[in-house]
């Protein structure tokens, strides 16, 4: 957890938060997920790991889970799970395309909101471009609820209290 405070108080607008999500907000976050039929799973911002740990607790042996992250730190973290079925890339989110052609579920934790505005829709472009059953985002605000809607057809959306702060979880198909 100091690592993450660490990084929050070096790049807030990077990091988003100053703790790692719960794992109540993980279970929120994966619970979209059909992990019967998910051969490709993708995060976003995955930090030190939190939703990381519990895709993988769930996850069948032959699928895979790509994670793009962009703090080096926490690359090197997430490495240190040793799971054959996780990859961690370090890049930014705007460049996802380059790095995956698609996934059945993309899970993000990226501080959309906070970003510059062209690039919070050049990520969502790049996330459309690859999703093929549901793209998964938690906010701390309804603030971008707007280009939520913008871009996806069904959005739905859960408030999961038991995290610091209280987080909404997005679920766009």
């Amino acid at each position: 957890m100091l690592k993450f405070i660490k990084q929050f108080f070096k790049n807030p607008r990077q990091t988003g938060a100053i703790m790692p999500s719960s794992p109540e907000l993980a279970k929120a976050m994966i619970a979209p997920i059909n992990f019967k039929t998910a051969k490709h799973i993708v995060e976003l911002g995955p930090g030190t790991g939190a939703i990381t740990k519990e895709i993988l607790k769930k996850m069948s042996p032959d699928a895979k889970l790509t994670a793009l992250e962009i703090c080096p730190e926490f690359c090197t973290e997430l490495k240190n799970l040793n799971d054959k079925r996780l990859k961690v890339i370090h890049a930014d989110a705007q460049h996802l395309s380059k790095h995956v052609s698609e996934a059945d579920y993309i899970v993000s934790g990226l501080p959309l909101v906070g970003l510059p505005e062209k690039t919070h829709l050049k990520i969502l472009k790049e996330m459309k471009k690859v999703m093929k059953q549901a793209y998964i985002q938690f906010h701390y605000s309804p603030l971008g609820e707007p280009y939520l809607r913008k871009y996806f057809k069904h959005v739905s959306k859960k408030i999961e209290v038991k995290n610091i702060p209280p987080a909404i979880v997005y679920v766009m198909r």
